[in-house]
């Protein structure tokens, strides 16, 4: 990786911004290019540098855009038109797409029983882990040892300050419902790409209707997932903290999983067909 790849890289994950460093790796019959690091590939402003054809830049884009859905690099060799090809071809050029993405971010909201092992869970599949309460007998280090930040501080008050991304995974489990609803005030309608509520069924129905009266916008709920977890019949704190981390994994990686999440906060799901 050249020096400018690199900078490239460390500023984008400074700044919790997905980019994809596109390299060329071997090339025939194409003018202008040569191995090595060529362009950055950004959802917001696309390809900063030209592959020739049209047709090639927006191919390679797709591909790049792909490669930061899934998080994996890929190698691919197109034609000048775009198409797919071999190296067998008379002109063709070989790309290797290198995503940069955050490191996945888990907000736990409440210091509580269930909180310890979902923070444990968090450490486990390498998020980067928060823990946040106003009680600073229970949001401490102590406590929480695993955790890579822990702050005892007002709730709502973290959280309308708190700079929310994609790679951002919230989970509300704080000691009353009342915490719990204002907390999702704070964080209703961010970029944030799952918040999971604590709560009955009833509960957290009566919570949308509060607030959907208050005005706010049914697609506003769009990543709220609540009751909280996937449905494993947990009922143990350590159960339910699984419970939960299986969720954020199942939305993280696209799963088909079935949530405990009432229906009406997102389209009902469809049970995975039968296999074998």
């Amino acid at each position: 990786m050249n020096t400018h790849a690199a900078v490239a890289a460390a500023e984008a994950l400074e700044a919790r911004r997905p980019i994809a460093l596109v390299h060329v790796v071997a090339l025939r019959g194409l003018d202008g290019l040569a191995p090595g690091f060529h362009a950055i590939y950004a959802p917001a402003t696309a390809l900063d540098a030209s592959f020739g054809p049209p047709e090639l830049d927006a191919q390679i884009e797709f591909e790049a855009a792909e490669s930061l859905r899934t998080g994996e690099p890929s190698v691919q060799t197109y034609a000048p038109d775009g198409t797919r090809t071999t190296a067998r071809t008379q002109a063709h050029l070989r790309v290797f797409i290198d995503p940069i993405v955050p490191i996945p971010r888990l907000i736990i909201v409440g210091a509580g029983h269930t909180a310890q092992p979902l923070a444990h869970f968090g450490a486990l599949l390498e998020f980067e882990t928060w823990v946040i309460d106003d009680r600073a007998d229970y949001a401490s280090t102590e406590r929480f040892p695993m955790a890579d930040r822990v702050v005892a501080a007002p709730m709502d008050e973290f959280l309308g300050a708190l700079k929310i991304d994609p790679a951002t995974y919230i989970v509300l489990v704080t000691r009353a419902h009342r915490f719990d609803e204002e907390a999702l005030r704070q964080v209703l309608g961010s970029p944030a790409s799952y918040i999971g509520m604590i709560g009955s069924r009833r509960r957290v129905h009566i919570v949308r209707q509060t607030l959907l009266a208050e005005g706010y916008a049914a697609e506003a709920f769009r990543n709220v997932y609540a009751p909280i977890g996937l449905d494993i019949g947990s009922r143990t704190p350590a159960e339910i903290a699984l419970a939960i981390a299986a969720e954020i994994v199942n939305v993280r990686r696209g799963g088909p999983a079935l949530h405990l999440s009432l229906g009406e906060f997102r389209p009902p799901q469809r049970a995975p067909t039968p296999t074998g």
